[in-house]
């Protein structure tokens, strides 16, 4: 194909996407402009439903006010019809009085103050004087001259007697009230009881009164408080009806337009459009001939410079008016020195590449021996941590053996011991490289407990919980999860997660808030089974203004700052978040990682001291000490207990709180105090501070017996006035070397 047919081409493939997207373009507007017209045929039938409504309105308010009227409390029905017959608001609507049998006392219209003989109780007295409330009528018999009208009802008590007030209505009154709605000539307006009865219309004769409205408009009515038909109308030209309800009287208000009004104008908008086009392809196509035969001259030129250049030959200088094919040409004749370099290089860019393929070889051999040796190192470390579970599994039961004898029994404390000990190891070797790796910087904030501020959070979130129907599921452990940080943010961290979680989840879904402490960290996590997260979004969705897909369902929006505000927050904090999730559909899992505040770390006594203790303790037996032990574990505490009085033959008493300690520390006057930091009532440092304050205790040995170890915590334990700290889980000997401490400072 020549280059000249290239070129035609593309000025057509350039021109046909442009008519065709001009022509759909087109289409939408007509489209637009046809559901434009459709909806203002609604929303005059709403106008008219309102207006029907309110006049219906205030013939209520008007009989509530008549109700009061002293003519009718004193029973005086003469004086109550001319105030009726005044407030009857149009020769086409009359006041009517009837007692609760349905027999009509008087009706203006008739001119008669005389009752008329009782007759059937109309159809609709029934429920009104159940509910006692008004009622509106479809169309009844005994309007003005024989015709068909409808009623307001209201059951009334005045002078101790009972009434039903009512206004009667002419088909006329309604007929009028239709006539004042502001609508273009040739619409028609229809009123149609709940019978399907039609009430009144603006168009037609009155004999149109009571006639069945079309079954297809009745059936559209039953079935939808508003829409809009395609029907030809009562002069049976084709058009659209569109209808409305009117709430109080629940009847169908029925606006038909001509099919001229709610379809586009004919034009020849698309018509002009189209030559417009086709003229602009015949010029596209004019110019590119012009074009194409400059350019098929120059690019024989470079096909020339080309063959020039296969036979060995320097290709002619010369010059064509593409500034493109001049480059070519250029090009060309730098190709054959260009090719005579390249066989130079060629071989030893073939050595090169070898060298590159046996690094990557290399490379991808180091890569697989280094997943392997993390295999075998999780494998190791899987079987080290379960190793160990074995033997105390084993131990602890037979500990609950009955009449266990005493070799067995501390056969058996050895082995948990050891076990212990040799898992303690692995777990602080572990922790140690975890704290190293990590870098965690200690925050000068305020102390926070992590279960507080879930509580508020959900506090915050609760309203939007309970209004989508999630089921909110808490994992909150009981011992604190106490970090360093900002309550407020930390509290705001946490409701957007949860909010998050609650958008994105369909209602009545599932969401789970994980509370944990591992190590020297604490992990939150908010986990639901919502709409997912694409591959596509999960990099970014902590960047600003990122959000997922929304639904139709969602009305709740938001400019996307809720999960980058959370990213922000969480690094101020030293930690980090990140999220996961299998796809759409596959819910989402949010998860903040946050340093835990620095456990209480164990003063250290000297060492010296401390191993000469250890090995008095071996071989001299401690002399008994009145020892108080604070611990909010119970089984910890308890064992300890029995351990330091079957060991030592001290005296131990055993508190759960500080308060109690308080409390009975002045009584029994120990030797000793052991505390635990993590108190449910106050923490073990103003537990010390106060025992410090009291004279009796002031050179009392103080022990620290916690979980927490870093160096920060022991600067703090000393400030709160401990004298030694003992890491758990401790060996018992460790503890003995320390009471024996008490003992050599009470002889000292």
């Amino acid at each position: 194909m020549q280059i000249r047919a290239y070129l035609y081409l593309m000025a057509a493939a350039i021109l046909v996407p442009v008519i065709l997207f001009a022509g759909f373009a087109l289409r939408l507007l007509e489209a637009g402009e046809r559901e434009l017209a459709r909806a203002a045929v609604v929303r005059a039938a709403e106008r008219a439903a309102w207006t029907v409504d309110a006049e219906l309105s205030a013939r209520q308010a008007a009989l509530a006010v008549l109700a009061a009227s002293p003519a009718l409390v004193r029973g005086d029905l003469d004086a109550y019809r001319t105030e009726a017959r005044a407030a009857a608001g149009g020769p086409h609507a009359w006041p009517v009085l009837m007692d609760v049998h349905g027999r009509l006392l008087f009706e203006t219209p008739a001119g008669s103050g005389a009752a008329r003989p009782a007759g059937p109780v109309p159809a609709y007295f029934p429920a009104m004087l159940a509910t006692n409330r008004a009622v509106v009528t479809d169309l009844l018999p005994g309007g003005a001259g024989g015709g068909l009208a409808t009623a307001v009802a209201m059951p009334v008590v005045a002078g101790g007697r009972r009434y039903v007030l009512g206004t009667a209505f002419g088909s006329d009154h309604f007929r009028r009230l239709l006539a004042q709605a502001s609508l273009p000539a040739g619409w028609q307006v229809d009123l149609v009881d709940r019978n399907g009865k039609l009430v009144a219309s603006n168009h037609g004769a009155a004999t149109l009164v009571g006639r069945s409205a079309p079954a297809a408009l009745v059936a559209a009515g039953a079935l939808a408080g508003q829409g809009m038909l395609d029907m030809p109308l009562r002069d049976g030209d084709p058009g659209a009806v569109a209808f409305a309800r009117a709430p109080l009287a629940g009847w169908l208000l029925a606006v038909g337009a001509p099919a001229s009004a709610v379809a586009p104008a004919p034009g020849g908008a698309r018509r002009a459009s189209a030559l417009d086009l086709v003229a602009a392809l015949a010029f596209a196509v004019a110019v590119s001939a012009c074009f194409s035969r400059g350019h098929a001259r120059s690019i024989r030129a470079a096909l020339d410079a080309a063959s020039a250049l296969g036979r060995g030959d320097m290709p002619a200088q010369r010059r064509s008016r593409i500034i493109e094919i001049d480059r070519l040409l250029g090009a060309l004749r730098q190709a054959g020195n260009e090719l005579r370099r390249a066989q130079s290089t060629r071989e030893s860019a073939g050595s090169e590449r070898q060298t590159q393929l046996e690094r990557a070889q290399q490379a991808r051999q180091m890569a697989e021996e280094e997943n392997r040796a993390k295999d075998q190192f999780l494998a190791m470390l899987g079987h080290e941590l379960r190793n160990p579970l074995a033997p105390i599994g084993t131990a602890a039961q037979l500990l609950k053996l009955p009449d266990l004898d005493g070799h067995r029994a501390r056969y058996a404390g050895d082995v948990i011991g050891r076990q212990v000990e040799h898992m303690n190891r692995l777990l602080s070797d572990m922790l140690d490289v975890s704290r190293v790796t990590r870098g965690l910087v200690t925050l000068n904030l305020e102390d926070v407990d992590l279960r507080n501020i879930v509580e508020r959070a959900v506090e915050q979130t609760r309203p939007l919980m309970e209004e989508r129907q999630h089921r909110l599921e808490l994992r909150v452990p009981k011992a604190p999860v106490t970090v360093r940080g900002d309550q407020t943010r930390l509290t705001q961290v946490v409701a957007n997660l949860l909010t998050n979680s609650a958008k994105y989840t369909p209602q009545r879904g599932s969401i789970q808030l994980s509370l944990a402490a591992s190590g020297d960290e604490a992990s939150l996590s908010v986990a639901d089974d919502g709409d997912g997260i694409t591959a596509e979004l999960l990099p970014r969705v902590f960047d600003l203004f990122s959000q997922g897909e929304r639904k139709p369902d969602r009305a709740e929006g938001g400019l996307g700052l809720g999960l980058a505000l959370v990213r922000s927050l969480v690094h101020l904090h030293g930690g980090n978040v990140d999220a996961s999730s299998p796809g759409r559909g596959g819910g989402s899992i949010f998860t903040v990682h946050l340093p835990l505040k620095h456990e209480l770390a164990a003063l250290t006594t000297p060492a010296p001291s401390l191993r000469r203790t250890r090995e008095s303790v071996r071989h001299a037996p401690p002399a008994a000490l009145r020892v108080m032990l604070v611990d909010d574990n119970i089984d910890a505490a308890v064992s300890l207990s029995l351990l330091l009085e079957a060991a030592g033959e001290h005296l131990v008493s055993t508190y759960y709180d500080a308060a109690s300690a308080l409390e009975w520390a002045a009584f029994e006057r120990p030797d000793v105090f052991i505390l635990d930091i993590g108190l449910p009532d106050m923490n073990g440092y103003e537990l010390a501070r106060r025992l410090r304050a009291m004279p009796q205790f002031a050179d009392t040995l103080l022990i620290a017996l916690t979980g927490y170890g870093q160096l920060a915590d022991k600067v703090r334990a000393r400030e709160a006035g401990f004298d030694l700290h003992i890491a758990k889980p401790a060996e018992p000997e460790e503890i003995l070397a320390a009471l024996a401490l008490a003992g050599v400072h009470a002889e000292t």
